[in-house]
Parts: C-alpha cells; structure tokens; sequence
C-alpha cells in the first residue's frame, strides 16, 4: 500500500512536468495555452512578412512604417515576458512536485508522524501547501559613465566706444607775398633861398635926385616842386601756411574681455540599481486550511469577487470553484508570497475575508 501511495506521487510529479513542458512548448491543446499564445503567432506573422523599403515611400509613409514596427516589437517584448512568467510558473511548480515526491519518500521511509502538523486541535483541517523561495531587495551604485571633462570657450565681450580717426595730417605750404607800393606826394627843392641885386623902384627908393639908379638886394626864398612817387609799404616776403590735421569720430565696440578657454569638469554618473538576493529556499509546510465541509459557494464567491477587483481573472463569478479559480488563486497566492496549494486561512486573512461565522454554521 506505501509503495502504491509513493508511486501515485511520482507519477503525479512526472504529470505535472510534462505539462509544463508542453505549455513552454506550446504543444498542448488547451484553452489558456492558445489564449497566451495567439497573440504572440499573430506577432511573428505580421514581423515575418517582408517590409517595402523605406527608401520608396515618403516621409508619411516610412514614419508609419516605423510606428508599425515599434508596436510589433513591443508586442514581442510583451510576449516575451509572457513566456518568462509562464516558465516561473512552471518552475515553481515542478519545485513543488519535487518537495511532494521527497515528503512522500520520507512518509514511506516511517517518518511520517514527524511531518504531521504540530499543535493541531480537534475539528481543524491542516494541507501541505508551498512557500515560496524568500529573497531580500538590495540597492548598489553602478556607474555608467566616468567623469570627464569639458572644454567650453567663453566668447569675447565688448562695449560700444568711440575715438578720433586721423582723415589728414597737418601739412605746412609756403607762399610768396610780393612787395606793397603805393604813391605818394613830395614837394623837392627846386631852388634854394639866396639874395639878388634888384634895381630900385621909384623916386622913393632914390636919396636925392642926384643919385643914379638904385639897386637893391632882394632875398629870393627858396622854389619848391610837388612830385609823384612809388614807394614801398611793405617788402616781398615768403609766408609759411599751416594747415591743422582733420579727424573724424567714429563708433566701435570696444574689447573688454578676450575670448576664454574653460575646462568643466562633469563628475560621473551614477544609477542605483536593485535586485533580489534570495535569502531562504521554497519549502512545504502544514498551514490550516478551510475544509472541504466549510468550503461553500458564499466562500468562493467572496473569493472570485476579490480576485476579479485585484485584476485577476477566475473565470465566471458562479461560486465554483473550478480550475480557472484554482489558476487565478494560485497565481495571486505566488504574487502576495502566500503559501501556495489550498484556500489557506493565511489567503483568506489577506483578503479579509472572515471564516469564523462559516465555521460555527457547519
């Protein structure tokens, strides 16, 4: 009978890895399989499909050709993350099949009682359910780029100014000034005073008539002539003429400040990175759990609504809880790092959902 019991687990541990084989393949036939995965065929069609050159079509065209193409890769990184989750999945899994196979061993091997759940009281039902590895958020610094440096040139400033320019210089020139006459009035001497014997002029002039002829010496004044001559006002000379020298203001922009080489230095760049260590492996443990007497279509409506509200998909919100609510509860189960197998109290905690009521009816 023990060896019967430990082979039904290893056939179990085998089903539930060529399953998971067969959807990472996706060979399988069944609905979610297809669901995950149409989209992704669709994707690989439309890529596959040759593409007209871009150098054809004109700038409206190529930039939809573009959006076109950014949407498909985007589609395939969606996909491809699909695929990633997916695998967890089946990863997980497997890890749990294996955990069963290894606690059936040890049950056959006699050490059964020691894997019974401890502190169990009466009317309490107990599952072997799987909880996840534990991992640990860490922060590092990485570099991405080293500091360097940045040579920036300062332009050169100016201020408006102006100043006198030289047009033409001073220049001396020398003219001749010709002498100045004019004419002038001049009386000369024609003549000078000098005295002559003149014969008298009557009896008067006469002592007795008796006497002769009477002469008399006259004083002759002298005899002048007015004449006209040149004569110089002023001589020939040679002026010496300077001319000042002629300058123009004019405007410019005066230079206060030459240009500049300046060296920026740019320190480096940093980014924090965060990853997850993991600090403790997945393992099975006994968790109280609703029994199957206390498991009603109130509990499982509760929970479809819960999953439904927190975007988890359990299928038709009827109260049974069939495989898409068992999918949908575990995949929110393994998200919330809940133990993962059965509706657990643990679950039910989390979702505020109260059982104590449940329990008192049955």
């Amino acid at each position: 009978m023990i060896q019967k019991r430990l082979n039904l687990l290893v056939l179990t541990g085998l089903m539930i890895f060529s399953v998971g084989c067969a959807r990472l393949l996706n060979i399988g036939t069944t609905a979610p399989a297809d669901e995950i995965y149409e989209k992704d065929i669709v994707a690989n069609k439309a890529i596959s499909q040759p593409a007209p050159e871009i150098s054809q079509l004109d700038t409206s065209q190529s930039d939809d050709l573009l959006q076109q193409q950014q949407i498909q890769i985007e589609r395939l990184r969606s996909a491809l993350e699909k695929k990633e989750m997916t695998i967890q999945e089946f990863k997980k899994e497997l890890e749990i099949a294996n955990l069963k196979v290894q606690e059936g061993a040890k049950m056959v091997g006699g050490e059964s009682s020691a894997q019974l759940p401890p502190n169990a009281k009466p009317g309490e039902c107990y599952a072997r359910v799987y909880v996840g590895p534990k991992y640990k958020t860490i922060s590092k610094q990485v570099m991405i780029q080293p500091a360097t440096e940045e040579i920036k040139i300062l332009s050169a400033k100016y201020e408006p100014a102006e100043k006198q320019v030289l047009v033409s210089e001073a220049t001396t020139e020398y003219k001749e000034i010709p002498a100045v006459y004019k004419w002038v009035s001049e009386k000369i001497l024609v003549k000078e005073a000098h005295t002559i014997w003149k014969k008298g002029r009557g009896n008067i002039e006469k002592i007795d008539n008796a006497t002769g002829e009477v002469m008399c010496m006259v004083h002759v004044p002298p005899s002048y002539k007015t004449v006209k001559k040149r004569i110089m006002v002023s001589p020939a000379r040679i002026e010496e003429i300077t001319k000042p020298a002629i300058y123009k203001t004019i405007k410019y922009q005066k230079l206060i400040h030459p240009p500049e080489k300046q060296v920026v230095p740019i320190p480096a760049q940093y980014k924090t990175i965060t990853k997850k260590v993991q600090i403790a492996d997945g393992q099975m443990i006994w968790q109280r759990t609703m029994c199957e007497t206390n498991i009603d279509s109130n509990l499982v409506l509760k929970i479809q609504r819960y999953l439904r509200k927190d975007r988890y998909n359990p299928g038709p919100v009827d109260g049974i809880l069939g495989s898409q609510t068992r999918r949908a509860l575990k995949s929110f189960q393994r998200d919330k790092g809940l133990a993962i197998g059965s509706i657990t109290y643990q679950t039910l905690e989390f979702m505020k959902i109260k059982v104590d009521k449940i329990d008192k009816k049955k």
